[in-house]
């Protein structure tokens, strides 16, 4: 069942590494410049793909590709950089504060976040989980692959620029982005998969990329066929990759996990290679946003399931888990911001005993607007802890 629902999930993309098994439940450790050395013998900076995550973000870099000489790149990071800081302003400021003034200090809380049916939404991932040193995300999109500027025209280079930034910067104006739009965006040309919406974050929220590395999975959950990003063409096929990236000066390489990936309990009982992978890691931290109620569905069960088993500490909007499930299964649940009703297309998921829930404990509103009904100038949030 490869067609969740028309409007979902939050965004993008691809990349692979070696710096975790699956078979290994060390996942969770921090990854310091020497573990990854130990691992994969990768812990130094790739400049070659550093510099071209700063091209596809519009970012100078002292290892310029020579296509950033142009003035058509010169046009693109203009642009770029005008919409960043409003969005930075807009949303990124406010949540990076809101984080901040609101710490969650939980026991042993793992250094992973599970954030099914995102796309490639780094963006958010990394904006209400700075401390987490690794992140798996889940999406139907495809990974995709790098490329070499030198080699695409001028006039499809445009065009790429033009769909990147529609990909970029228009879902955050709905606060939510569309599964149909993102089946589009990455399929054209040069834009074939998330990797580059991810690396386009990772590179404005100032890292460094370590390597990118592709992989499948055998249905036991081994990663195999592990192709380094200039190995990748795009006849190459690939369902997962794995980013190293790391803050200027910091002995941590963090790692992004990306899966394309059906999670659906049909397609997961006769490809079972998610499943096995998973359930080999250990505890994780766990986020939705506008996940299309997925999680409501009878049909999406494994994946609910792992979430109540692995799961010590959860953020999420209304379309995660429902408000009951959270009750009957051992979480402490806090809500944040206000809620009153859902958009017309998911009127079906209203929620009338969260409705009451929110009115007894009356939260502050969130500084933040994110999730279906931003429309409305309405956003909700429940963070909760496995007691």
């Amino acid at each position: 069942m490869r067609n969740w629902i028309f409007i979902a999930v939050p965004l993008w993309f691809i990349g692979c590494g070696n710096a975790s098994t699956s078979s290994s439940k060390k996942d969770t450790t921090k990854k310091t410049v020497e573990n990854v050395k130990k691992a994969t013998g990768r812990a130094t900076e790739n400049k070659e793909l550093t510099a071209f995550a700063h091209f596809i973000a519009g970012m100078q870099d002292s290892n310029a590709l020579a296509s950033t000489r142009k003035n058509i790149w010169k046009s693109f990071a203009k642009n770029t950089d005008e919409k960043w800081a409003i969005l930075n302003e807009r949303i990124g400021l406010k949540i990076q504060g809101w984080v901040k003034e609101n710490p969650k200090n939980v026991k042993k809380e793992p250094g992973t976040l599970f954030y099914p049916f995102a796309g490639g939404d780094f963006y958010y991932a990394n904006l209400f989980f700075p401390k987490q040193d690794t992140t798996i995300m889940i999406g139907l999109e495809p990974c995709g692959t790098i490329f070499n500027p030198s080699n695409i025209a001028d006039s499809n280079m445009i065009r790429y620029y033009n769909n990147l930034d529609h990909t970029m910067f228009f879902p955050h104006k709905l606060g939510f982005f569309r599964t149909k739009s993102m089946a589009n965006d990455f399929n054209r040309g040069p834009l074939n998969g998330t990797l580059h919406t991810v690396l386009f974050y990772i590179a404005r929220a100032g890292y460094n990329v370590h390597y990118i590395s592709h992989f499948n999975l055998n249905n036991e959950g081994q990663e195999i066929d592990k192709l380094d990003a200039k190995e990748m063409t795009k006849k190459t096929k690939r369902i997962g990759y794995k980013v190293g990236y790391s803050l200027p000066g910091s002995n941590v390489v963090k790692e992004l996990i990306y899966m394309s990936y059906d999670a659906s309990d049909g397609y997961l009982k006769t490809h079972t290679g998610l499943v096995h992978w998973l359930e080999n890691r250990n505890k994780v931290v766990t986020f939705f946003k506008a996940a299309s109620y997925l999680m409501h569905e009878a049909y999406f069960s494994t994946i609910r399931n792992f979430v109540k088993n692995h799961t010590v500490r959860l953020l999420q909007d209304d379309s995660g888990l429902p408000y009951g499930f959270m009750l009957d299964n051992g979480f402490e649940v806090e809500l944040l911001g206000a809620y009153s009703k859902t958009i017309k297309l998911f009127a079906g998921r209203f929620q009338p005993e969260m409705k009451k829930a929110y009115e007894k404990a009356a939260p502050l509103k969130l500084p933040f607007m994110i999730g279906y009904n931003a429309e409305f100038k309405e956003c909700n949030m429940q963070s909760a802890v496995k007691k």
